[in-house]
């Protein structure tokens, strides 16, 4: 899948577009809809998880987390608390606390703010563009890009790599 990203000029030209790509075969699940805040976007599919950092930050906690609870492990392997007998399940066990403590911290910390992969449509949704993201097969992109030109030719369509989803669909 390559997702295709472009600026809508307003909220018809973004559901004209939108309901072009459901009628050749695009599922709404793979169409995402970005405006300014206040906007109702009512029928145009919601950005949901593309409108924040989510995933990066967790990938990142889950890193350093799992990290530090190995060398934590390790360290009680290695000097251990009076009393307390530590295995090799124990160090195994605490570096999965910390790799699963850390991504959700971190990822909850992320989704605070916005997405940095969108940072460069940020000023023309300020000015009320909508922002219409849509995951389409990469066989078939230079397809939906004339689709997308049909409805205005001077739109310019990006396209960057979806992330992968936490949970695959």
């Amino acid at each position: 899948m390559k997702r295709l990203c472009f600026l809508s000029p307003d909220l018809d030209h973004a559901r004209q577009v939108v309901a072009d790509f459901k009628s050749n075969g695009i599922p709404e699940k793979h169409i995402y809809a970005l405006a300014k805040y206040g906007v109702d976007l009512e029928d145009l599919p919601d950005a949901g998880p593309e409108s924040d950092d989510f995933l990066n930050p967790y990938k990142r906690g889950v890193e350093i987390g799992g990290t530090a609870g190995l060398l934590a492990g390790i360290a009680g392997l290695a000097f251990p608390p009076s009393g307390i007998v530590v295995g090799g399940g124990l160090v195994l066990l605490v570096g999965l606390w910390g790799a699963g403590l850390g991504g959700l911290l971190t990822g909850i910390a992320g989704a605070a703010f916005p997405s940095s992969r969108l940072q460069s449509f940020e000023s023309a949704i300020d000015q009320g563009q909508v922002l219409i993201m849509a995951d389409v097969p990469k066989d078939e992109v230079e397809k939906y890009e004339s689709l997308i030109k049909s409805h205005d030719p001077e739109v310019s369509v990006e396209g960057i790599e979806p992330t992968a989803p936490i949970i695959p669909k």
